[in-house]
């Protein structure tokens, strides 16, 4: 007897499809941004990236630790150096994934660290612009309100970086079609909150360019105001393009696995998601961004940025913090 369209295979006619094993559920059907890793195409590219990102987290250790001994701390080295190791580990994960197909956890955890690690990028960016701006206009940078909206921003980041990993995470445990629905919209907002986060970034670069130098306004660090600020809009201009990208493919209607979106390539991906970073990354290295951005340790008013000399003697003064996100912190 023919077996009617539908019909479950060895099951009595008429009978729904069995629903795929799991959970978690593979997703079947649906392009997906850098789609599925294969050993012939995206091992050799993880292997180069794992090699890029071990040196650039080597190199920002070293300086860390260079610096340390002259008495001149600057811990965003260490946290570059951290962002490093997790794209090391993002990249190990879609490695593995790649070699294991079928495992959907590793998967998980590959987009999950994918997902997640540039947040730390976005953060320092934010912080640089934050130091120029507040170094040519103190009165503005260091006003009470500004600093609480600093730390209602960063408040919210944390908020929509973990709804992002627990609404991914539900998108693979769940066949409901209401809560999958629900998990894009939620990681749809996160997604928007991250680029809105980075146009700070523009806004306080833009301020710093824009408006007239306070009278009190100070540099800090060595080189140029004018070098700071190229170097932060190349960062920044690298930033909201990961951001735009990111977000604009969450927002855009979901292609089948047939007729991917150039924005699902496995070159868009790479070259966006991870070849920006690297830029940012040894720019910063290449430019001794640890020396041009340096600022007293604890510095949280008007004038402090310039209290402190960068060098052997002067360095090791400390001061006292202040315990908010809002003050800058070395």
């Amino acid at each position: 007897m023919a077996q009617a369209p539908g019909d479950v295979p060895g099951g009595p006619p008429g009978a729904a499809p069995a629903p795929p094993p799991g959970p978690p559920y593979v997703p079947v059907g649906v392009a997906s941004v850098g789609g599925h890793p294969t050993v012939h195409e995206d091992v050799p590219v993880c292997a180069i990236l794992i090699c890029i990102y071990l040196a650039g987290a080597i190199s920002n250790y070293t300086i860390y630790q260079l610096n340390r001994k002259k008495g001149h701390k600057f811990i965003m080295s260490v946290i570059m150096m951290g962002f490093c190791m997790s794209r090391v580990g993002a990249n190990v994960l879609r490695l593995v994934w790649a070699t294991r197909p079928m495992n959907v956890r590793i998967s998980i955890a590959a987009l999950i660290f994918t997902n997640i690690g540039v947040l730390i990028v976005y953060i320092i960016v934010l912080q640089l612009n934050l130091r120029v701006f507040r170094a040519k206009h103190p009165k503005l940078g260091w006003n009470r309100p500004f600093r609480k909206a600093l730390t209602v921003s960063y408040v919210l980041l944390l908020c929509a970086i973990l709804l992002t990993i627990a609404f991914t995470i539900l998108n693979f445990y769940t066949l409901k079609p209401h809560l999958k629905n629900v998990a894009i919209w939620v990681q749809r907002g996160a997604l928007l909150y991250m680029m809105i986060f980075n146009v700070m970034s523009l806004t306080l670069l833009s301020l710093s360019l824009l408006l007239p130098r306070a009278p009190n306004s100070e540099n800090f660090g060595t080189g140029s105001m004018g070098s700071k600020l190229i170097i932060l809009g190349l960062a920044v201009f690298f930033c909201i393009f990961i951001a735009g990208f990111r977000t604009g493919v969450v927002w855009a209607p979901p292609r089948p696995a047939s007729r991917p979106g150039w924005y699902d390539t496995k070159p868009a991906f790479y070259v966006i998601e991870f070849g920006f970073e690297i830029v940012i990354i040894y720019m910063f290295i290449l430019t001794r961004f640890d020396r041009r951005f340096w600022i007293p340790n604890g510095s949280n008013k008007p004038g402090d940025y310039s209290q402190v000399d960068l060098d052997g003697s002067t360095a090791l003064k400390t001061m006292e913090h202040e315990h908010d996100l809002g003050s800058d912190h070395d």
